[in-house]
């Protein structure tokens, strides 16, 4: 038969086809964001979903928990943290950060027998791979270790078929697997394909030759790492499979690299429609002379992680997941830049398309959420691309340098430098810097990167309180420097601007120069023209830098207008400024985004307010920043949840318009004509007003004024920035509303990502009560409730979903709550009957007490409710019982003295007391009843020898 053409798509379904035939459910790709393990930067392996399952913390009511057999196509990155192939991709045919992982698995069922024979069955068989160029490895085992070798698997690899001389032994590092310093562990034996044929390869396995490569490995879970690093057999042994998809389709398609197969082609296919360049001829290194081979396979890799973690939550930011997706993105678009002459701005969303075509039938979440990556894309490629030109400008005259004096290396704080003004992560300068034959020093970056941090740590809490211009100040601005006002009609729009020094502030004073201010020392810049915002209407003031490429870089850490000037404070991380010099304005773009969400959200939600409750809402306050919005209003009484769920649909309704931002300066008496216009009440507004209006054209308001039309459209007084369509705030979710004096209300919402964030808690916890629904009654279930009580209380979501959580919840609370009661009951019946029962026995009658430990869990009721039996209908006799057991882990016990024992000076505390020194833990009560709770549950039978070994000391009998 001749050799079938293998798609990645007939691979993957062929897999999934073969091990479902064999008893084995399929089962979804899990997040490739572990938002729920911070022991992960990214899901970097299959395993990590099953993780709970071999770890043997998996609840009883999870899905996951029947599992016997599963098999699925498991999204990876690595791409930063212990697992990081960034540095390697583009450079090679194999290495990406995004790839699939195959997997089949056995959760204490099938072993190493069944593992390797379907292996070997579905690699020669099914796919049709040729024996003769595959190689399996087996551990050698480990003497000093007490680890044998792994004779079975090499014996069950020959069973099948494979020559001698094709399996191989393997060490600790290439075929022993450990998930981490304890926990599930075992050998493992992988598969390696010779992708040349025709010789024996043996020599070349694990040699990280690119035409001997690793496909598959079968992990044998069988061990268990203790915390003393000794091993112990576990008691229900698993499979772990992983084969890499890029890798095996490689194999199938015959080619000598990854990205020769259809897998990256229609990637590779669009990024030419878009570019323009030469098709890709998969070249390397030397090979590839103008490089654009190998930024072919950077952008076609890099497109496949951006998507998928943005689509799974990995939004890009300064900090962890968030900066490696950052970094990811900026490196990419410098290859975009420099290779195919790509525009940066909109490149990564124009490839886009073609991947959700490609893989959104077997990934549908890259589907339900282009939309909102390609938003996220631009913004962020937006942003770099501010600097990138004059990053790479600089970069040249640092490298220019660095080649001149023949040190041929970037010093660190060069390398600082590009990152903290200009964006650049440092793995891409030393990417460029590898580009031009010199070498970084990791020490010297971490240094400057310390120095920087520490010099912006001293100052920041006293630009914080950096003293306001004064009125003798402003006076002296205005009559004795008659200094015009600045310009700042920038601030309105995208992008940098270019401004002049005028003065420098320093707290008590101006100056003309910075070069006699101590180093570090905060103070003030007031320049003729700038784009950044001052503090002002409840919108916070904006960050950024003021700078003169590498000559002067001054950290702006707020800002705050006096009297129409505008002062821009912070301090001057290095160089020197002076009264004339022109700079550039750089507000950071990335925090303003979110911001100008939040203002428009702010518009949204007070239109939105009035159409719901009426006229008499009037603004009271605001705050608008980078993570919320606070709205303050008035109204008598607290907003009901229908009122408040149609409040947010409305809001959410209107941003879904898409509608677009129009702003205007108009004369405040005409303004003031418009029908609906809003303003916050006793506020002095100037003459020109600015009119901002969600959807509307300011002159056609202005053409009739008084329509009642307009009554529908938000529109208001206000000198904040904006986002350009509503469509950008993606979503409002309100997480608070409250009372914070009389007449007035406080809301306080989220937009766009920190809107998302909340609703994917929500939809978390949702299933965290699903899972709690379905356990059993029981002490796992009683835990689960209390602590998730605790945690719903604290949680930030919305307030309508958190008001439907807690109904859901309560229900589950309840029956917890019945559960415990009517148990409750049962054993209190179980123990007095058990202690009536002993008395009521013909040798028991004249019997004067009863110790013993009753059939009953650690149930405090119980217990005393024998005690108050006893105490108020058979007060003569004594009782001392205990509950709870070894299995449990809790014991309780509990002790009412009858008058019959009082009489002869038997007292509850004193024989309380013996028997906590046996289990632990406190007693109390008043006499004649003692009760308590103890923490040594193995010694419930010795606690009950002592109790009666001290009742007959006490008795003398």
């Amino acid at each position: 038969m001749s050799k079938p053409q293998w798609t990645g798509v007939g691979v993957r379904k062929t897999f999934f086809e073969f091990f479902e035939k064999r008893g084995h459910t399929i089962v979804p790709s899990s997040s490739v964001v572990p938002h729920n393990d911070p022991t992960l930067l990214f899901t970097n392996a299959g395993m990590n979903q099953f993780k709970p399952i071999f770890l043997g913390t998996v609840a009883s009511s999870d899905d996951m928990s029947k599992l016997k057999r599963a098999v699925d196509s498991q999204k990876c990155i690595r791409a930063g943290g212990k697992h990081n192939d960034l540095d390697d991709v583009g450079k090679d045919s194999y290495h990406h950060t995004f790839f699939e992982m195959l997997g089949n698995w056995s959760f204490g069922d099938y072993f190493k027998k069944e593992a390797i024979e379907w292996s070997w069955e579905l690699l020669t068989k099914v796919y049709g791979l040729d024996p003769e160029r595959l190689y399996v490895t087996y551990f050698e085992g480990n003497p000093a270790m007490d680890l044998e070798p792994d004779l079975e698997a090499k014996e069950l690899w020959r069973s099948v078929g494979v020559p001698e001389d094709h399996i191989l032994p393997g060490n600790m590092k290439d075929n022993f697997w450990e998930m981490g310093d304890q926990g599930p562990c075992g050998p493992c034996s992988e598969v390696h394909y010779d992708k040349v044929g025709g010789r024996n390869a043996a020599h070349l396995v694990n040699q990280d030759d690119p035409l001997v490569v690793e496909i598959w490995n079968n992990v044998f879970i069988q061990y268990n790492r203790e915390q003393d690093k000794s091993l112990k057999s576990l008691p229900a042994k698993h499979i772990d499979t992983g084969m890499g998809f890029e890798r095996l389709v490689s194999a199938l398609q015959d080619k000598t690299s990854n990205y020769a197969t259809d897998i990256f082609t229609p990637l590779f296919d669009k990024i030419q429609e878009v570019t323009g360049a030469r098709p890709y001829t998969d070249k390397y290194g030397k090979d590839d002379e103008d490089g654009i081979d190998t930024a072919y396979r950077v952008i076609a890799d890099h497109i496949r992680l951006l998507t998928f973690s943005i689509s799974d939550g990995a939004v890009p930011n300064n900090e962890g997941r968030g900066y490696v997706v950052r970094r990811v993105l900026r490196r990419g678009s410098r290859y975009a830049r420099k290779y195919f002459d790509a525009e940066i701005g909109s490149f990564f969303s124009k490839i886009l398309p073609a991947l959700v075509e490609q893989m959104g039938e077997q990934f549908p979440e890259i589907v339900k959420k282009q939309q909102e990556v390609k938003e996220i894309l631009d913004e962020e490629e937006e942003a770099f691309a501010r600097t990138l030109d004059r990053g790479e400008r600089q970069f040249e005259k640092y490298a220019a340098q660095a080649l001149k004096t023949g040190t041929k290396k970037l010093s660190g704080a060069d390398v600082w430098r590009l990152y903290d003004t200009f964006g650049f992560p440092e793995d891409l300068t030393k990417l460029m810097a590898e580009e031009r034959g010199l070498e970084t020093d990791e020490e010297e970056i971490a240094i400057a990167r310390e120095k920087a941090r520490e010099a912006s740590k001293a100052v920041k809490e006293s630009v914080q309180t950096f003293a306001k211009l004064n009125v003798h100040q402003i006076a002296e601005l205005k009559d004795t420097l008659q200094l015009p006002l600045p310009n700042d009609e920038p601030k309105f729009f995208k992008g940098d601007t270019t401004g002049k020094v005028q003065l420098i502030y320093t707290g008590t004073g101006f100056a003309k120069s910075t070069k006699d201010l101590p180093p570090n020392t905060p103070f003030g810049l007031l320049l003729d023209k700038t784009n950044f915002y001052a503090e002002q209407g409840g919108q916070v003031a904006d960050t950024g830098k003021i700078l003169i490429d590498d000559v002067a870089e001054f950290e702006v850490q707020d800002v705050q207008q006096s009297g129409g000037y505008i002062v821009h404070n912070g301090y001057l991380k290095y160089g020197e400024l002076n009264v004339g010099d022109e700079v550039i304005c750089e507000y950071d773009e990335l925090r303003r985004q979110p911001i100008r969400n939040n203002h428009t959200g702010t518009h949204i939600l007070n239109h939105s307010l009035r159409e719901v409750l009426g006229d008499e809402i009037y603004q009271k306050g605001s705050l608008v920043d980078q993570d919320k919005l606070r709205f303050d209003f008035s109204h008598k009484s607290a907003i009901a949840t229908p009122e408040l769920k149609k409040i947010e649909h409305l809001s959410n309704e209107y941003i879904r318009q898409n509608c677009k931002i129009y702003s205007k300066d108009v004369e405040l008496d005409m303004a003031r004509k418009i029908n609906g216009v809003r303003a916050v009440f006793g506020e002095t507004y100037p003459n020109p007003v600015r009119v901002v209006s969600v959807g509307i054209d300011v002159d056609m308001l202005l053409e009739t004024p008084e329509n009642p039309e307009w009554r529908k459209v938000s529109v208001e007084f206000c000198g904040g920035t904006h986002v350009d369509q509503t469509g950008i705030i993606k979503d409002l979710v309100i997480v608070e509303e409250s009372g914070i004096a009389k007449g007035i209300r406080r809301i306080v919402a989220y937009t766009g990502e920190a809107a998302h964030s909340v609703q994917r808690q929500a939809e978390e916890f949702s299933r965290r009560i699903s899972t709690i629904e379905a356990l059993p009654f029981g002490p796992e279930k009683e835990a689960e409730v209390k602590q998730a009580t605790m945690d719903l209380n604290n949680l930030i979501i919305s307030t309508i979903t958190k008001e439907e959580l807690k109904a859901r919840f309560t229900k589950v609370v309840k029956s917890v709550v019945d559960e415990q009661k009517k148990r409750q009951k049962a054993e209190s019946k179980i123990a007095l009957d058990a202690v009536t029962g002993h008395f009521a026995k013909d040798e028991n009658k004249d019997a004067k007490f009863f110790i013993g430990h009753l059939p009953i869990s650690a149930n405090t009721k119980a217990v005393a409710d024998v005690m108050n039996h006893f105490k108020s209908k058979d007060k003569e006799r004594t009782v001392y019982v205990f509950g709870g057991s070894k299995t449990e882990g809790a014991v309780i016990h509990g002790v009412y003295v009858g008058t019959g024992l009082s009489s002869q000076g038997v007292t509850a505390e004193q024989w309380a007391a013996a028997v906590t020194e046996v289990v632990g833990g406190k007693s109390g009560g008043k006499e004649p009843t003692r009760q308590g709770q103890g923490t040594n549950a193995d010694k419930i039978e010795e606690a009950v020898a002592v109790a009666e070994k001290w009742l007959a000391e006490k008795l003398k009998i």
